[in-house]
C-alpha cells in the first residue's frame, strides 16, 4: 500500500484534499492493511499443517486483499471527486485593491461573420446567438487601481481590443488587473470557426451552430446547452465541462481537475479527466464511438434501449458493472489490480455504438 499512501500525501501537499480528509483516508488504508495480516498465534498453530492449508490460505488472502483494495479505491475516488467539486467551482478573485465599475458596448452593424476569436484574461464569456446580422458585445467591467470612472473608462478602451474585418471578429482583454465579463450577441448563419479563451472565468452558451469550436478555460467551467459542429475541442485545467446536447463528427473534451457531463447524439468522442468523474449519455441510436478515460474518478455511461453496443472496459482497482440487455461476454479478466471486460450487446439492435472506457482508481458503469 506504499504507492497509495504516497498518492494521498501528494494530494494533501498539492491542496487537492484537506489534511483532515487525508488522515481519514490514511487511517482507512491502514485498517485495510491490518485486516490482511494474519495473527502470529494463528501462524504458529498452523505451522505443522502449512503445506496442507497453504493453498486455501493464499486464496483467502487474495480475496481479502482484493476486497480491501477495492474498498480503498472507492473511498479514494470519493475523496478525489469531493475535492474536485470544490476546485471546479472555485473562481479566483484577483484582489488588486480599489476598483471602478463601468459598462461598455461594442457594436458592428450588418456583418458577414465567418470567424470569431475571443480572448478574456480575467472574466466570463456568455454567448447568445441571434437572428440579427449585427454583433453586439456588452461588457461589465471592474478596473482595478483607478481613482474614478473616467480614468477607468480610458484604461479599458486603451487596453481592450475590438475589431471586425474580412468576416473575422476579434476581442482581446489581456490585463489581469481588469475583470471583463462579456455577453456576446452574434449571427451564426455563416459562422465557420469560434475560438474562446479565458484564464480566470466561466464560459457558457445557448445553441451554438459552428463548423469548428475551440474553447479553453484555465480556471473556470465550460457549459453549453447545445453544440452542433463538425469539430469540437474543449479543454479546462480547473473546471468541469457540461454539454446538454452535442452533435459533432469529432469531439475532444479534456480537463485536469473537473467532471465531464456530456450528452451526445452522434460522432466520435474522446473524453478525458485526470481528477474527476465522467458521465456520458448517448441520446439516440447512431453510428458513434466514445473513448473515455479518467485517472482518479469513475465512468458512467448510459445507452438507449435497443442500440447495438460493443466495447471494452478496463480498471486497475475499481469494478466493472455492465448492465446492458442481451449481452455476450467476449473476454473477461478479473486479475488483482487489472480488470477488463470485452462485450457485445443487442447484436441485432439499431445503430452501432462502440465504447472504450478506462478508469485507473474508479469503477466503470455501463447501462
Amino acid at each position: 500500500m506504499q504507492e497509495e499512501r504516497q498518492m494521498i500525501l501528494k494530494m494533501i501537499e498539492d491542496g487537492k484534499i484537506s489534511a483532515e480528509e487525508g488522515m481519514r483516508l490514511l487511517n482507512a488504508l491502514k485498517e485495510g492493511s491490518r485486516e490482511e495480516e494474519e495473527p502470529a498465534s494463528s501462524k504458529e498453530k498452523n505451522q505443522e499443517g502449512k503445506s496442507q492449508g497453504q493453498d486455501q490460505r493464499s486464496q483467502w488472502d487474495y480475496r481479502k486483499a482484493e476486497e480491501t483494495f477495492n474498498t480503498f479505491a472507492t473511498k479514494f475516488s470519493e475523496f478525489v471527486d469531493d475535492a474536485v467539486h470544490r476546485v471546479k467551482e472555485f473562481d479566483l478573485d484577483f484582489n488588486f485593491g480599489p476598483s471602478e465599475s463601468i459598462q461598455h458596448v461594442f457594436e458592428h452593424k450588418d456583418v458577414f461573420l465567418k470567424e470569431a476569436d475571443i480572448h478574456i484574461e480575467n472574466g466570463n464569456i456568455e454567448l447568445k446567438p441571434w437572428n440579427e446580422k449585427d454583433i453586439r458585445i456588452e461588457c461589465d467591467v471592474q478596473v482595478y487601481r483607478m481613482k474614478d470612472k473616467e480614468s477607468a473608462k480610458r484604461e479599458f478602451l486603451r487596453d481592450v481590443q475590438f475589431s471586425f474585418s474580412n468576416g473575422k471578429l476579434k476581442l482581446e482583454a489581456r490585463k489581469k488587473t481588469m475583470r471583463v465579463n462579456t455577453v456576446i450577441y452574434f449571427p451564426t448563419e455563416h459562422l465557420d470557426k469560434l475560438k474562446l479563451y479565458t484564464f480566470n472565468g466561466k464560459m457558457n452558451g445557448e445553441d451554438i451552430p459552428v463548423h469548428r469550436l475551440e474553447a479553453k478555460a484555465i480556471n473556470g467551467k465550460v457549459s453549453f446547452d447545445r453544440v452542433d459542429a463538425k469539430e469540437v475541442r474543449i479543454e479546462t485545467i480547473n473546471g468541469p465541462i457540461n454539454i446538454r446536447r452535442l452533435h459533432s463528427m469529432e469531439a475532444e473534451l479534456k480537463t485536469m481537475n473537473g467532471t465531464l457531463n456530456i450528452e451526445a447524439g452522434r460522432g466520435n468522442m474522446h473524453l478525458e479527466s485526470v481528477n474527476g468523474t465522467i458521465h456520458f449519455r448517448l441520446s439516440e441510436a447512431s453510428q458513434s464511438k466514445a473513448y473515455i478515460k479518467t485517472t482518479t474518478g469513475s465512468i458512467y455511461i448510459a445507452v438507449p434501449d435497443g442500440v447495438k453496443t460493443e466495447g471494452e472496459a478496463k480498471t486497475n482497482v475499481g469494478g466493472i458493472h455492465c448492465q446492458l440487455p442481451n449481452m455476450s461476454v467476449i473476454d473477461e479478466k478479473k486479475d488483482f489490480a487489472n480488470k477488463k471486460l470485452t462485450f457485445l450487446a443487442n447484436k441485432e439492435g439499431e445503430g452501432h455504438f462502440y465504447i472504450e472506457a478506462e478508469a485507473s482508481t474508479g469503477s466503470v458503469n455501463i447501462k
